[in-house]
């Protein structure tokens, strides 16, 4: 089973997107997937403030260790079938969240799609949220 290369700049599309939190008013994902690199660059815009994130992880399960604006988080990526799945524990102010994110893509590669399951003790959601592919320049 061919697994699909997740590489390209992804625009987030509200209207397709199910969202149990306030969507941002656009969200970038650039990534360059080189089987079992991947490296992962989002941006999301609220207002008049962003917020990028970016960390590299292969695709073998291996657990990555960073730290962004506060949040301590370990990830791990690993395939199940043709999907991509991110498994994550963060912890923030000593509180401990999970994010579990399967990464796909359809339309004959022309989208991609997270689906995001989030747990912690204040917050739980579960969230699609759906990306199209913008041209190579």
């Amino acid at each position: 089973m061919a697994k699909p290369d997740f590489t390209g700049v992804w625009e987030f599309n509200s209207s397709r997107s199910s969202l149990q939190i306030p969507a941002p008013e656009s969200s970038t994902f650039v990534i360059e997937h080189r089987e079992p690199c991947f490296y992962l660059e989002r941006t999301h815009v609220y207002g008049e403030s962003s917020d990028t994130f970016a960390i590299v992880l292969t695709t073998d399960g291996e657990v990555v260790v960073c730290n962004h604006r506060g949040i301590e988080m370990r990830a791990r990526l690993h395939w199940e079938g043709e999907t991509l799945v991110c498994d994550s524990v963060l912890v923030r102010e000593g509180e401990q969240i999970t994010n579990v994110v399967r990464y796909g893509v359809t339309d004959e590669g022309q989208t991609f799609i997270a689906e995001e399951r989030l747990r912690s003790g204040e917050h739980n959601h579960e969230n699609k949220w759906v990306f199209d592919r913008q041209p190579q320049i």
